[in-house]
């Protein structure tokens, strides 16, 4: 086995342990010893200095990684890590777009326009969270999940029985949502 292959071994057991430092100095060394940046390694590097709260690391490592993302799986995972880093540092309006993005590239996940939404409901766009929302249920998304959010934007806006209906199908899916039970006892005294 190469010295390569064995920091990949490394790697992974780092990661599968949820060791986000050591994976980093790993993945550092791997970055040092290949002859061609694998822009997938890279990107997953990235991942964990966002985790680490490494973020001024992870921004230049992005920014470089920009101009080598030649596939959509890769463009995915940098849009998606971009919107992450946005997201962690409180630029919302910049996470929305780059969640927005990487949805255009795989249009089957449902779940970066939940997140998407997220970001504008933290903004105070609740209107515009709430149409993202059933742009991901038209998509493959968690639906308890997107029902959830859809409920809270709904009540935030004071449409309670919207969002009672929106918490309705939460529990139709997931009878024992204790998150949803609440929001149903606490809409059933508002409507």
């Amino acid at each position: 086995m190469s010295e390569i292959e064995e920091l990949y071994e490394a790697l992974g057991e780092a990661r599968e342990a949820d060791q986000v430092a050591s994976a980093c100095l790993i993945y550092e060394e791997i970055l040092t010893l290949e002859e061609e940046e694998n822009v997938l390694s890279s990107l997953l590097y990235v991942t964990d200095l966002i985790d680490f709260g490494n973020f001024a690391q992870a921004e230049a490592t992005l920014s470089r990684l920009d101009v080598l993302c030649d596939d959509s799986e890769s463009e995915e995972l940098l849009l998606f890590n971009n919107a992450t880093l946005c997201e962690r540092t409180g630029r919302y309006a910049e996470a929305e777009a780059f969640y927005r993005k990487a949805h255009e590239k795989n249009r089957t996940r449902g779940d970066l326009l939940l997140m998407a939404a997220n970001m504008a409901f933290h903004r105070g766009e609740a209107a515009k969270a709430e149409y993202l929302v059933h742009e991901a249920l038209k998509g493959q998304c968690e639906r308890a999940e997107a029902y959830s959010n859809l409920g809270s934007y709904l009540a935030s806006q004071r449409r309670f029985a919207e969002a009672a209906e929106a918490f309705s199908e939460v529990l139709e899916a997931d009878p024992e949502n204790s998150h949803a039970q609440e929001w149903m006892e606490d809409l059933g005294q508002l409507t």
